[in-house]
């Protein structure tokens, strides 16, 4: 959090531009009347031309200007700036405020006084004259520059709301995690029941029932935009939470109304005399200051090193539905900024003329630049849609990268014209990417100082299609924390690419602890068998039989499901004696499960990984005394080989029920184990497991935990919340995911 203000901070102050006080548009409006006009830059009475900071003819109209419009210190202050740009830019002097003080007030009345319709910036008259701005079109040039540098100053206060935006986010999320924080550390809390039928309620219940932290639960931070579907995609889109799109859907309103208000237009404005003009061309200006002020906040979601991950308890698929919302919000307004200025160009004169002054725009270094930043944060944002993301991730990350740096690259160099004014919007992007990647590199040597070494054991087994990666830890500073995850890279191939892995589980150097090795405790001598037949042959299995392998002490243990790309490239590194890997983490945060008396899993597939990295914590609480897994699982073989690998004898705990259901083999029987193992065939069904774990936890708080495909997570999402209608308030949902 402290990063993230001290990098609003320095936005604050790279990015403030010394804008004209109301009190020195007096001697600024009469140059910028005078402007519209040409004094002959002859001398009458020598005929040479006038020195440069010397037409006697200019300067006597503007000190007449100031004479009739501006107070002694706002002349003061005018001439005194004056003097300076003509001393840098001509080394010479402005002509003294004396000569004017000849001129009587009714020598100045005789003087021919400039009108409206006597300014012509294209084609300017030449003057042998003293002129004397009118009292009307005074107004109009003191009413332009107001209205500029009102503009100017509404356009950077919009862009730093952006922050203020997040900020007030971000303060919600970490307000609620100290809540949360606070119930999870009070003893057992009052008893919820459910709603009764009897319409006569009593008062203390209904007030039990609506506890305000539950209703938000129920009706805000739980439920799915609309419907039920949040961890399945829909086509092309993923659907975040409901309080995700209240907080999106604010911030695109925002961005919305803080670039259609605040424009202050009017007829003959001196810059731009026409009312479409200046709506353009303050569109074009609003939308491209706040579409470049996003570029922090696009930058600051993105990175794996978040620290408002923590500070919040937000998973990082929440920052990144934000990174991407920010990066389509900033998209659209370059887009706008884009289409605005290619309009000016072509809104007045005739359509040859306009192409000419379009082909000259693109001699220019600043304009290119900008047209290609729009090019390529259109590209971001195309090549990251969902399937793309899904299927094809390292061509996504790489052409994510690649176009990051030129989206800086090119932003930088259109932003260079106004020295410097703009850029301090880019540096806290370089900042943060700077930061991320140190960070990065400061995990991997926190893993092993000796990166390049990390010997891992990899094994395939086809049967249950299933990978175990075996990485030694003894040389991490940082023991392995239940629920985390690392990324991970083989240097025997493709070193580049890096993927994130839930920790299933990490063994001790402590032989004597139960979570010592795999394989190294003797489970209860009472063996259960599942029968599965073919054909005219039977086998049967040992589930409750000792291992005959062992993962060594001090090691992590990764179960991974092989698909294509990367993991099918590991596959094919199994029984290898040499795969050397590189190890980033962990990331992620471990949930507090070990503070609740009851825990539920809900899991598919390899998201058994997140009860086994939970097991051992959830084994020793006091607190916990009852844990419950509901396992969705393809394989007999894999069932198999987890039993007997990976809960390491947990079956016949007390505290630990295991029931799993073996989706795609109709070949085995249903069993029941009294050592608390359940096997049954089909599929679960997820809202009967919570409400029935709902109901036996008699009130006392119950943590339900999904993890697997994303129906079996909205499932699981839907029946927690009908829990909460039916009075369950001590139930809290945690989904275990990790979404690019």
């Amino acid at each position: 959090m402290l990063l993230i203000f001290i990098l609003i901070h320095y936005i604050t102050l790279a990015s403030a531009r010394a804008s004209l006080q109301q009190d020195e548009y007096c001697f600024v409006a009469c140059q910028q009347i005078l402007r519209g006009v040409r004094f002959n830059n002859t001398a009458p009475k020598t005929g040479q031309p006038w020195p440069a900071c010397g037409n006697e003819l200019e300067f006597t109209s503007l000190y007449l200007c100031n004479k009739l419009y501006c107070t002694d210190d706002e002349r003061r202050r005018g001439i005194d700036g004056l003097n300076e740009r003509c001393r840098r830019f001509y080394n010479a002097t402005a002509p003294p405020y004396s000569l004017i003080d000849g001129f009587t007030g009714d020598e100045i009345l005789e003087l021919h006084h400039l009108e409206v319709g006597e300014l012509n910036r294209e084609a300017p008259s030449i003057h042998n004259e003293v002129l004397v701005p009118s009292k009307e079109l005074y107004g109009l040039a003191w009413d332009t520059l107001d209205a500029a540098y009102f503009e100017l100053d509404i356009h950077i206060i919009y862009g730093f709301a952006m922050y203020y935006f997040w900020v007030a986010v971000v303060s919600i999320g970490v307000i609620s995690r100290l809540i949360r924080l606070g119930l999870n550390s009070m003893s057992p809390m009052q008893a919820w029941q459910e709603i009764p039928s009897d319409p006569h309620i009593e008062n203390s219940v209904a007030k039990r029932i609506y506890h305000p932290y539950t209703m938000l639960k129920r009706y805000i931070t739980v439920p799915a935009t609309f419907g039920f579907t949040h961890a399945q995609n829909i086509k092309w889109c993923t659907v975040p939470t409901r309080i995700q799109s209240i907080a999106i859907a604010a911030f695109v309103i925002s961005n919305i109304v803080l670039c259609s208000v605040s424009y202050h237009v009017f007829e003959d404005n001196l810059y731009w005399p026409n009312v479409s003009t200046q709506v353009w061309r303050y569109v074009a200006d609003r939308t491209g200051i706040i579409s470049t002020a996003n570029l922090a906040l696009i930058w600051a979601f993105g990175i794996r090193n978040n620290t408002l991950l923590w500070l919040t308890g937000w998973n990082f698929a929440t920052y990144n539905n934000f990174h991407r919302w920010v990066a389509r919000v900033a998209t659209v307004e370059a887009v706008v900024h884009s289409v605005a200025y290619t309009v000016l160009i072509f809104e007045n004169g005739t359509w040859s003329a306009a192409w000419q002054v379009y082909a000259d725009y693109y001699q220019s270094r600043w304009f290119v630049a900008g047209v290609l930043a729009t090019v390529f944060m259109v590209g971001v944002c195309a090549f990251s849609v969902y399937p793309l993301r899904r299927k094809l991730y390292e061509i996504f990350l790489f052409l994510h990268i690649v176009l990051s740096i030129l989206i800086l690259a090119t932003m930088w160099y259109h932003v260079e014209i106004f020295n410097g004014d703009y850029s301090g919007f880019i540096w806290p992007c370089v900042f943060i990417w700077t930061f991320d990647r140190l960070s990065r590199i400061a995990r991997m040597l926190l893993f092993n100082r000796r990166f390049w070494n990390t010997q891992a054991q990899v094994t395939y087994d086809s049967t249950s299609n299933i990978i175990r990666l075996v990485v030694p830890y003894s040389t991490s500073f940082i023991k392995p924390p239940p629920g985390t995850f690392y990324f991970i890279s083989v240097l025997n191939d493709r070193i580049w690419e890096s993927h994130p892995f839930t920790l299933s589980y990490s063994t001790s150097n402590d032989t004597s602890s139960p979570s010592s090795s795999l394989g190294t405790i003797t489970p209860p001598s009472r063996p259960s068998s599942l029968s599965r037949s073919r054909g005219n042959s039977s086998e049967s299995q040992t589930l409750l039989s000792p291992s005959q392998s062992e993962t060594p002490p001090a090691s992590m243990v990764f179960i991974i499901r092989p698909y294509n790309g990367f993991t099918s490239r590991l596959r094919s590194h199994a029984n290898s004696s040499s795969t050397r890997v590189l190890i980033e983490g962990p990331y992620g945060e471990t949930q507090p499960f070990e503070k609740y008396r009851n825990v539920l899993f809900i899991v598919g597939g390899t998201g058994i990984a997140v009860p086994l990295s939970y097991m051992d914590t959830l084994l020793k609480s006091s607190s916990t005394t009852s844990i419950k897994v509901i396992w969705a699982v393809r394989e007999h073989q894999f069932l198999h080989d987890a039993i007997i690998r990976d809960f390491r004898g947990a079956i016949g705990s007390e505290k630990l029920s295991l029931e799993a259901y073996i989706t795609n083999d109709s070949g085995v029987e249903e069993i029941k184990d009294d050592l608390g193992l359940k096997v049954r065939i089909g599929r679960p069904d997820v809202f009967q497991e919570v409400e029935e774990a709902a109901r036996e936890s008699g009130g006392r708080p119950l943590a339900v935990v999904a993890c697997g495909p994303g129906l079996m997570a909205d499932e699981t999402r839907r029946a927690f919340v009908q829990m909460l209608e039916r009075g369950y308030g001590n139930v809290e949902y945690f989904e275990e995911s990790f979404n690019w």
